[in-house]
């Protein structure tokens, strides 16, 4: 009986690991696509429609609307915004934005 128990255990957390390593399935089964990605302290993930995916204006790129998925992690990430003044929360939205490009320029320039 206890070893019974223990494979139901092994068996729950498989499922469980199953489920943490594919979190959307439903969205997947509905013709959902995805793209994870990191870095050393951050996972991301990014799931989007066939829809999307069919009118995507940047075709080239594999997350389609890449710029409204950088928005929308972006804008509103400011910690504490409701205490910063606007121009005090978007100027740190511009920094990010202005370090991304920064960091774009200097990646080209390694293959050039």
């Amino acid at each position: 009986m206890d070893r019974w128990v223990e494979e139901q255990i092994f068996e729950e957390d498989v499922r469980a690991m199953v489920q943490f390593l594919r979190p959307h399935r439903c969205e997947r089964m509905l013709g959902w696509k995805e793209m994870r990605s990191g870095g050393a302290n951050f996972r991301v993930t990014v799931s989007w429609d066939a829809e999307s995916d069919q009118a995507n204006g940047f075709g080239k790129l594999n997350v389609p609307n890449m710029a409204d998925v950088l928005e929308a992690i972006l804008i509103g990430s400011a910690k504490n915004q409701d205490q910063l003044s606007a121009a005090e929360e978007f100027a740190l939205y511009r920094n990010v934005a202005t370090e991304l490009l920064r960091r774009i320029d200097e990646m080209q320039a390694c293959y050039e």
